[in-house]
This record gives structure tokens, C-alpha cells and sequence, in this order.
């Protein structure tokens, strides 16, 4: 026999279709006759019994589809549902060989590795599990959560997995450090730690959150774990394994690390824990001593919210306001959303409520954040909210944290994202999402584009300002108080004939003053009407390049 793999599955596919119903083969004395030669080989090659070869082979012919599941192979095999059910056996052999996986959804696949071993016309060798170092374990584990967060392995069968891969090389010291550790604990526990130890090695964190392991779990163990770690009552914590973290000496019952005496242990046969890099800030503080007195011009409703907000954040209200909703039980941060047309007013609105309430800025650096590395951004973002939590547990007014453009990271979540990128943003997202809902402080958000705000942000934000583009008397003003010395009719034609926002008004009257500067003499209204023009034309060509 020197047909391949492929061409055997494909040989014995033709010899055994049924010829009512070309889709699906029919298994009867007289078909596995005709196959018998195909039938012999792959059982030979791949060790499996004649089930198992025409069930994988239903598996390889159907995996060209996104999704398949048992009730697909069972119409390929000619069979019931049911019937195909009584042959769950041969299925879970082909499951625990690593031939196939199926998801939480019972959706089934053939790993890459695998598909690749057959068309090379090779047998699936299975991984060696003994003879590894420390490194190479590690590796391993890498693999396998990458495999559970796919859904295609679940929490018990992540634990025999890595529990195999310890108990096989008792000599490493991440196994010495395991037996020596966690010998006993249930497999929830030791599935957590093992996150730790991952999340800790390859992506550098050593703050983790329960959002972090989310996807390891079913919704009721996670839940579990979380309320008996409050308490402190996790075996991890009974043994002193792990410990509650935060940042800057703040901690939190959100977010674990392994003891650092632990890690040595671990990491010992590669060189302990990590030594710490130099971390790139992804906020900065602003004290509202340092942000300047500006004159601001609204719409009547605009001016009418922006008031009452200004009336809120005064500390004295807002504190009047906070003790009556810790009595009614009711939660006490405030999140409010800025929208509307750039060059609006949305972000100054935020520096001068700030500057009047006597509250300091903690702004967000978006764009730092976005630009990190997979893992890197999960981090910062996290920083971000530790940092301004203990300054808001440090006591006195408290901050404001500005997330300036946000509709960057706060925009609509990728379904079903497969790309590392997308599934950084969405974990991004979860944090942020987690943070609101339990906000002690204060958080405001701008954007221009509402159309891509994910609504589970909708929903979490308390206050929804919308900044329309000024009316002509609005505009009229803006104009005057940027301009003086222009005449009130030339101020009222600008506002009527021109469509700007207070930010477009701004840039003429930076022309006008640069021009004046370089030409040594005032510009006149034509000069004027001209910075307009261009100012309009510019900001056409703009909107024609968004959505390119």
C-alpha cells in the first residue's frame, strides 16, 4: 500500500459512499469490504481501531467548515445522533490522543499540528513528557492555556495535563516547588496557581486580577474562588503561596501575586524572579493649582449641564451627595461621557471643572497604552486604576480620572476575536468595564465618535454630556473673547457665515496672530475671511479622510 494518509481516507471515503445520499457513507459488511486495504493501512499507521479511523477521517472531511460538531460526523457516518452516541468511546480516545478537540460548545476541531502530520503522511507522535527542564515546562504550559482559553480543553483536563508534566520531571525546580507546595489542593486551586505561574513568566505580570483568569473557569467556580479568597480561606492563601497585590503599596482583594520567596523556588533553575524593567508611565497628574483660568462659551443646554456638573463636583456637594447614596446603599462613583464634534469644548470643560472644584487630573495616555505590546497594555491599564485609587484612599479632595478620546479603547468589543490585538483590547475593555462598576471617584471620558462606543460603556456611564457645534450668538461671543478688538458687525458675520467650533475659531486667530507677526501690522478682515476659507477647506478635506 503506498497511498498517503489523505489518499487513504479520501480511497475508503469513495468505496464506502452511499449511493442514496452521496454526503454521507454507509458502515455495512459489503463497504468495509471494499475499503478493507484503506481501512487496514490507517489502522496500522495510526493505531486506532476502525471506528476511530472513520470517525477522525468524518472529522478531516468536514473540517473545512468554521464549526462542526458530533451531529455532523454522525449524518458523515450515516447514522443517528443517538447511535453515533454509543460509540463515545472510540470519540473520547481520539479526544485524549489529541486527534481532535471540542470545545465548551461540543464544537470539534483537528488541531493544526495534527491536520499537518497527516497531510505530511505521518502518525500523530505525541509530546514527550518526560526529559524536560524547567523552561520547557513552561513552554508546555503556555500551550495548553493558550488551548483552554480556546475552549478547547477544560479546567480538569488543564490540570491533568500540567500535573503529568510535573509529576514526569520531579527533578526541575517548578516540580520540586509544585510537590512541595500544592500537593493536595483541588484542582481549581492548582489550575490558578499555574495561571499565576504563566502569567507571571510570559507576560510579565505579577498582578493578577480574577478577569485575568476569567476563561479558565465556569461562572459558579469563579465565583467560588473569588468570594472565599475575600476571606482569605483559598487553600493558596491558607498555605501562604499568594497574596493580595496592588501598586504602590496599596493592596487590593482583586489582584494576586505569588509570594516572591515562592518564585525563587520555582524559577530557581532559571535564575529566580525577574528583575523589575523600567516601567513607561501610562498617566500623568495634573494639579488643578497648574491648570489656567479659561473662559468657556456654551449652547443653553450645554451651559445649563455644565453647570450643574460644576455644581456637583463642588466639594461640597459632592461629598453631601456621596454620604446620602452610602445610605441608600446606592454605589458612589460618578462617570461621565463628553461627546460631540472636535474642537467642541469637551476636554477644556474637564480641566476647568476641575481647576474650580480644586481637583487634580489623572490623564489617561491612550495612545501609551494602545501601543504596548500584548500582555504590556493589559498591565498599564491596570497601573492606571491602582494608582488612582490610592490616591483617592490617601483621603482629601478627591481626583479626576480623564480618559481624553477614549473611543480608542472604549469602542465596540471584537466578537469571537482571534488576533492577539483584538483579544488585548477586549481584555482592556474588561478591566475597564470592572473598574467602573466598583468606582469610588470621579471618571470622565471624552470621545468624538459615539457610533463606536461599545454600549456596555453606554450603560456604566452616570452622566452624558453632548457638545453641539456653538449657535451663531455663542459663536459670536467666542469670537469677541478671542478677538477684541473686533468690531461687533464683523464678529456677528463670521459666527453667521462660518460653521466653526470654538477649537476652529481658535486656529484663525492663531493665523491672524502669527501673520501679524510676521508682517508687523494687524490683519484685516479680508486676511481674516481668508484664514476662514482655508480653516473651512482644511476641515473638509478631514471629514472626507475618515473611514478611508
Amino acid at each position: 500500500m503506498s497511498k498517503t494518509i489523505i489518499e487513504c481516507m479520501y480511497a475508503l471515503t469513495e468505496k464506502m459512499r452511499n449511493k442514496e445520499d452521496v454526503c454521507t457513507i454507509s458502515i455495512n459488511a459489503d463497504s468495509t469490504k471494499r475499503a478493507s486495504s484503506e481501512l487496514r493501512h490507517l489502522r496500522r499507521v495510526l493505531g486506532m481501531s476502525t471506528m476511530q479511523v472513520l470517525i477522525l477521517t468524518g472529522v478531516v472531511q468536514k473540517s473545512a467548515r468554521y464549526r462542526i460538531d458530533a451531529e455532523d460526523i454522525a449524518s458523515f457516518l450515516g447514522m443517528e445522533y443517538l447511535q453515533f452516541l454509543t460509540h463515545d468511546a472510540d470519540f473520547m480516545i481520539l479526544k485524549q490522543k489529541g486527534y481532535i478537540r471540542m470545545d465548551k460548545e461540543y464544537h470539534i476541531t483537528v488541531p493544526k499540528e495534527v491536520l499537518k502530520a497527516i497531510k505530511g503522511n505521518k502518525p500523530i507522535e505525541p509530546e514527550p513528557t518526560t526529559g524536560l527542564s524547567s523552561g520547557q515546562i513552561l513552554s508546555r504550559m503556555k500551550t495548553l492555556f493558550c488551548i483552554r482559553n480556546e475552549d478547547q480543553m477544560d479546567a480538569e483536563e488543564l490540570f491533568d495535563e500540567v500535573t503529568l508534566l510535573i509529576k514526569d520531571n520531579p527533578e526541575t525546580s517548578i516540580s520540586k516547588a509544585c510537590e512541595k507546595h500544592i500537593k493536595g489542593l483541588c484542582s481549581k486551586e492548582c489550575v490558578f496557581f499555574f495561571a499565576l505561574i504563566w502569567r507571571y513568566w510570559f507576560e510579565e505580570d505579577d498582578m493578577v486580577g480574577w478577569h485575568d483568569v476569567q476563561d479558565f473557569y465556569d461562572e459558579i467556580e469563579l465565583d467560588c474562588l473569588r468570594t472565599t479568597s475575600k476571606t482569605g480561606h483559598l487553600g493558596l492563601q491558607r498555605r501562604e503561596l499568594i497574596e493580595f497585590t496592588g501598586h504602590e503599596g496599596m493592596m487590593t482583594k482583586d489582584y494576586f501575586k505569588i509570594k516572591d520567596e515562592i518564585k525563587e523556588e520555582i524559577f530557581a533553575d532559571l535564575g529566580g524572579i525577574r528583575k523589575d524593567a523600567p516601567k513607561v508611565a501610562a498617566s500623568r497628574k495634573l494639579e488643578a493649582s497648574a491648570i489656567g483660568r479659561k473662559k468657556m462659551f456654551y449652547n443653553v443646554d450645554e451651559g445649563h449641564q455644565v453647570a450643574q456638573l460644576k455644581d456637583l463636583m463642588s466639594e461640597a456637594r459632592f461629598n453631601e451627595v456621596r454620604t446620602k447614596m452610602k445610605d441608600k446603599g446606592l454605589r458612589t462613583g460618578f462617570t461621565c461621557l463628553f461627546y460631540g464634534s472636535p474642537g467642541t469644548g469637551k476636554t477644556e470643560t474637564v480641566y476647568q471643572i476641575a481647576r474650580e472644584s480644586g481637583r487634580d487630573l489623572f490623564i489617561v495616555d491612550v495612545s501609551q497604552i494602545r501601543s504596548c505590546w500584548v500582555g504590556e497594555s493589559e498591565k498599564m491599564i491596570k497601573d492606571v486604576f491602582d494608582k488612582y485609587k490610592a490616591n483617592v484612599k490617601l483621603g482629601g479632595t478627591i481626583p479626576i480620572l480623564l480618559f481624553n478620546e477614549a473611543d480608542a479603547i472604549f469602542g465596540i468589543r471584537q466578537e469571537g476575536a482571534q488576533r492577539s490585538v483584538d483579544k488585548m483590547e477586549n481584555t482592556i475593555q474588561d478591566i475597564i468595564l470592572q473598574e467602573m462598576e466598583c468606582l469610588d471617584g470621579i471618571l470622565i471620558a471624552t470621545t468624538n465618535l459615539t457610533i463606536n462606543l461599545d454600549k456596555a460603556f453606554e450603560r456604566r456611564f452616570l452622566y452624558k454630556l453632548k457638545f453641539n457645534t456653538p449657535s451663531v450668538d455663542v459663536k459670536c461671543k467666542i469670537w469677541k473673547a478671542m478677538m477684541p478688538e473686533l468690531a461687533d458687525v464683523d464678529a456677528h458675520f463670521l459666527a453667521e457665515k462660518f460653521d466653526f467650533s470654538g477649537g476652529q475659531i481658535e486656529n484663525v486667530v492663531r493665523r491672524r496672530m502669527i501673520q501679524s507677526i510676521l508682517e508687523r501690522q494687524e490683519p484685516d478682515i479680508r486676511a481674516i475671511l481668508t484664514f476662514c476659507c482655508e480653516e473651512q477647506m482644511g476641515s473638509k478635506r478631514q471629514q472626507r479622510q475618515i473611514g478611508f
